[in-house]
């Protein structure tokens, strides 16, 4: 599979840590084999995905090109580079359509949630999705808990730091979210939220 042969060769780890003159935690010594057993499994539920790495200055991200969306992205957070571009993310689609499309009479409210949080050095486009309101505000429970990961991520300039989107549909809108944070070198701080 050329995906594979591409993930047991990748440097993208090596080149965030490299970039940010530290060495890679002995703790990621399997993210290698984690990222591709997170595109076997997607994979073997859409058997017609394309995926492929991206590598931006700034973070990582897996993309299906069959289905145009983000399975995964990470990054080493820094302070935030720029102020919002509001007009930008007016342009951006709005994904609450997508939503009511999809979701039909069980339609929830959807911001344009970021993978790689704004305030961590999150850009826009390929960053952007449809993410559940409450979550991405921190207005239940689950976004209490999202937030105060992402203001982790923020607030620790450094900080390694993953958001897997699981899809249970062709659409562009994640079932659920996982997302990682590591805090010091050894210590995975991990959550599952539910997105739809």
């Amino acid at each position: 599979m050329a995906l594979q042969t591409r993930i047991e060769n990748m440097s993208a780890l090596l080149n965030l840590f490299t970039r940010a003159h530290r060495p890679i935690p002995p703790c990621l010594c399997d993210w290698e084999d984690r990222v591709t057993g997170w595109c076997d499994e997607y994979q073997a539920y859409f058997p017609l995905a394309d995926l492929s790495e991206i590598n931006l200055d700034l973070g990582v991200f897996l993309f299906d090109h069959s289905a145009e969306r983000v399975i995964l992205a990470y990054a080493l957070s820094i302070e935030q580079l720029e102020k919002r571009d509001a007009s930008r993310m007016k342009g951006f689609p709005n994904p609450n359509v997508s939503v009511r499309k999809v979701v039909g009479d069980d339609a929830f409210f959807a911001d344009k949630g970021h993978f790689l949080g704004h305030a961590s050095g999150g850009i826009l486009d390929i960053n952007l999705f449809p993410q559940r309101r409450e979550l991405n505000r921190g207005w239940s429970a689950e976004g209490k808990r999202f937030r105060r990961m992402e203001r982790h991520v923020a607030e620790h300039p450094g900080t390694f730091f993953y958001h897997r989107a699981i899809y249970d549909d062709d659409t562009w809108i994640p079932e659920h979210l996982e997302y990682g944070v590591l805090r010091g070198d050894n210590e995975w701080w991990i959550e599952k939220f539910a997105n739809k």
